[in-house]
């Protein structure tokens, strides 16, 4: 559900709070920004940093909409060829389009000032595994306890772990996938099809789709709502994001 513009903003509306609890700040790097609203989202609030992608088509539709920003940097690259140090590291719907995850998480820790954060956002629950997942090449779907496996073995302190799904996207997703049949896979596979990803638009009943996707103040209620009461039940949703701070050279040695 990456491209549902409720979904994205009520994403938006999670950092803004793990922002305002626990101090997140710049400078930032995005990995595997997309087309740029979440670099755009943070430079709007006065961050500065920079957004890599690997896939061309990403980094030029992101130009566009990052151009008016000078805080930030876009640039298209690999995240093994970053070397600079951040106060924050972002990186949504990555780590599950990569057979090797472990060396990822554990660059983008390497690239994190001591103290600093990595927000990530990942899908959960391997029992939520539907025909999307398939889809767009998933490799697999997380565990908090899983998650916090592989933060700690590459000195990052687990935070949390925020749903940002259930119950709303939660049943649509389900609605979606029981009377939707999987679209054709197409031509594109492996790395060709992560770099795409995130412009497939499988979420799509015209009519209903563009309705349920205007901004109104009915969303921001749901938001609300659904972040008093949910957001600490990862165990009910499809996906989360999950937030894990580096430990300092004293931290690991006590």
């Amino acid at each position: 559900m990456a491209n549902f513009p409720p979904l994205k903003r009520y994403v938006l509306y999670c950092v803004d709070r793990l922002i305002d609890r626990y101090g997140l700040s710049s400078p930032f790097l995005d990995v595997g920004c997309g087309i740029g609203d979440v670099s755009a989202h943070l430079a709007s609030k006065g961050w500065g940093g920079k957004a890599i992608d690997i896939s061309p088509m990403a980094v030029e539709t992101a130009a566009d909409l990052l151009k008016k920003f000078p805080s930030l940097h876009l640039k298209q690259q690999s995240l093994y060829a970053e070397n600079q140090t951040y106060k924050t590291v972002f990186a949504f719907d990555i780590l599950e389009h990569l057979e090797d995850d472990k060396s990822a998480i554990k660059k983008m820790s390497d690239l994190l000032a001591d103290g600093g954060f990595l927000v990530i956002a990942v899908p959960s629950n391997p029992k939520e595994w539907r025909w999307d997942d398939e889809y767009v090449e998933h490799f697999r779907r997380y565990t908090v306890d899983e998650m916090k496996e592989k933060l700690e073995a590459v000195s990052l302190s687990p935070v949390a772990f925020w749903d940002f799904t259930f119950p709303v996207f939660w049943i649509m997703r389900r609605m979606y996938t029981s009377i939707r049949k999987a679209p054709p896979k197409g031509q594109q596979k492996g790395h060709k099809k992560i770099e795409i990803s995130g412009f497939i638009k499988m979420w799509e009943f015209p009519f209903l789709s563009n309705l349920l996707a205007k901004e109104s103040f009915i969303w921001n209620l749901i938001y609300r709502w659904q972040f008093r009461f949910f957001k600490h039940r990862p165990e009910l949703g499809h996906e989360m994001v999950v937030l894990a701070q580096k430990r300092s050279p004293v931290d690991h040695m006590i």
